[in-house]
C-alpha cells in the first residue's frame, strides 16, 4: 500500500482551515500534517513538515501567497500548491501571478448558500491533487525553460498555417507565458487559445499574456474576425470554435455540455479546425494539463494533413494532455517548452 500524500493548509481563516481539514480527510491518500494561519508560518511548517500539497489562501498577514510561492522557488521546488481563490476579479489577478509563479493549479473557495459545499469541494481536490502528483510533475518560474531533449517524428517537407491553435490546462498560464513571451509580434496568422478556466479568470489570463507578449491578446468574441499577430482566448463556460468568414476566419462561441468535463475544451476547437480542412491548414500546439482534451481533436488536424506539436514531458506540469496525444499517435513533433515559440514562428513563417 503506498504511503498517504501528506496535506499542508494555509489560510488564514480559522473557520476556512477546519472546513478545508473535513475536505481532505474525505479523500482517500491524503493526509493532513498540518495548517497555517499566515505565509511566514507556512514556510516554517513546509520546512518542518515536508508535505507534498499545499492548498495556499492567496490573502495573508506577514506574507502573501505570491511571496511564499516566490520563497518556495528555492525551498521547496518540489512540492505541488493548489491555490485557494474566491470569484473576484482581484483574486483572478492574483491566481493569474501565482500559476506563472509555479502553483500547480487552483480551486475555487465555495460560497456559503453552495448547497452540499463541502462535497463539491472535496470532489475538486481529489481531482487536482491526484492528477498533478500522479501524472506529472510541479516545475516553478523559469525552470519551465530548462533544455531537454526533444523526441520528434516525421515532418513534412513544406507546411505552412492559416491558423495556430493552442490547448492547456494545469500548469497553462506559466506555459502560455513562457511561449507568448517568446513569440515575435509579426506572426503572419492569427493564434487561438483555449485553457481550462472559468469566465472571470479567463480576462485575467488575456490581460496579463497581454502585457507580457508582443501579440494582442484579447479574450475572443462571437463572429470576431480573426487578425494575423493577434491571440483570440476563448471565454470561460462556453466553446469556441473556428468558421470561415469571407475570406478570412472567425470565432464562433458555442453553448452545450462539456466535453472532457471542461468547457471551453480544446477538442471542440480543434474538430472545427479539422472540419475546415484542407482549406484551412492547422498547426495545432497542446500544451500542459490533466486529462486527455486535444487529443482526438490533434489526432483528426493531423489526418487532416495538419501539424502537431505536443509539449514534452519533462517540461510539463502534467503531462496528461500532450502525453495523450502521443499516445494517440496524433504528435508530428514533441518539444519542450523553450522551443515550443521558436518552433510556431519557423513554421507560421513557412520555414
Amino acid at each position: 500500500m503506498s504511503k498517504p500524500r501528506r496535506a499542508l493548509i494555509v489560510d488564514d481563516s480559522v473557520v476556512f482551515r477546519s472546513f478545508m481539514r473535513r475536505c481532505l480527510n474525505d479523500i482517500d491518500g491524503i493526509e493532513v500534517v498540518g495548517t497555517a494561519g499566515d505565509g511566514k508560518m507556512a514556510l516554517r511548517q513546509i520546512e518542518q513538515l515536508k508535505p507534498d500539497v499545499v492548498t495556499l489562501d492567496m490573502e495573508m498577514p506577514h506574507l502573501c501567497g505570491i511571496e511564499v510561492l516566490q520563497a518556495l522557488q528555492e525551498k521547496a521546488p518540489g512540492v505541488c500548491v493548489i491555490v485557494v481563490s474566491c470569484e473576484t476579479e482581484t483574486d483572478a489577478k492574483r491566481t493569474i501571478e501565482a500559476l506563472e509563479s509555479g502553483a500547480c493549479d487552483f480551486i475555487i473557495k465555495p460560497k456559503a448558500s453552495s448547497p452540499d459545499a463541502q462535497g463539491a469541494l472535496t470532489k475538486q481536490l481529489s481531482r487536482y491533487l491526484f492528477s498533478a502528483q500522479s501524472v506529472g510533475k510541479v516545475v516553478r518560474g523559469k525552470r519551465l525553460m530548462r533544455q531537454t531533449r526533444a523526441a520528434s517524428y516525421s515532418k513534412p517537407v513544406s507546411f505552412r498555417p492559416d491558423v495556430v491553435a493552442i490547448g492547456s490546462s494545469t500548469g497553462g498560464p506559466a506555459a502560455l507565458s513562457a511561449v507568448f513571451s517568446m513569440l515575435p509580434g509579426d506572426i503572419p496568422v492569427p493564434v487561438t487559445i483555449t485553457q481550462h478556466m472559468p469566465k472571470l479568470f479567463v480576462q485575467s489570463l488575456a490581460s496579463r499574456l497581454n502585457k507580457e507578449s508582443k501579440l494582442t491578446v484579447q479574450v475572443a468574441e462571437d463572429g470576431m474576425v480573426f487578425q494575423p499577430g493577434h491571440a483570440y482566448i476563448a471565454p470561460g463556460e462556453i466553446h469556441m470554435e473556428v468558421v470561415r468568414k469571407g475570406v478570412g476566419l472567425a470565432a464562433k462561441l458555442v453553448d452545450g455540455p462539456k466535453m472532457h468535463h471542461c468547457k471551453p475544451a480544446v477538442d471542440r476547437t480543434f474538430y472545427a479546425l479539422a472540419k475546415l480542412a484542407p482549406v484551412v491548414k492547422t498547426l495545432a500546439v497542446v500544451l500542459t494539463g490533466m486529462g486527455a482534451d486535444g487529443a482526438d481533436g490533434g489526432k483528426k488536424i493531423r489526418e487532416a494533413s495538419g501539424y502537431v506539436i505536443a509539449q514534452d514531458e519533462a517540461s510539463s506540469t502534467v503531462w496528461g494532455m500532450p502525453g495523450a496525444t502521443v499516445k494517440a499517435g496524433a504528435a508530428n513533433d514533441v518539444l519542450p517548452l523553450d522551443q515550443i515559440a521558436g518552433a510556431i514562428s519557423r513554421i507560421a513563417g513557412g520555414k
